[in-house]
């Protein structure tokens, strides 16, 4: 594990405020928990096993966003929302 729960906490909220500064509060993060091994299923990285990061956000209407962050580089990969799945 190349990065800590903080640390990750830190990156998750400069990632929402960039997706989308208006819609996004401070403490909105509902959980963070680590995987060692999640297979992507989208975006650059399809088909790779990797460490990430999944962090649980709360979004409008008590929906719930998942943000996937790589471990071993910081970057984001995953960006679903209760109706949009973007890879990063």
């Amino acid at each position: 594990m190349k990065y800590t729960e903080e640390q990750i906490l830190a990156k998750a909220q400069e990632i929402m405020k960039d997706l989308d500064s208006k819609s996004y509060f401070d403490n909105c993060i509902d959980g963070v928990f680590f995987e060692e091994k999640r297979k992507i299923i989208s975006g650059n990285n399809k088909g790779k096993i990797c460490p990430v990061w999944v962090v649980r956000i709360i979004s409008s209407m008590d929906n719930s966003d998942f943000l996937i962050i790589s471990d071993e580089t910081g970057e984001p990969l995953i960006y679903q929302n209760f109706n949009t799945y973007i890879s990063i």
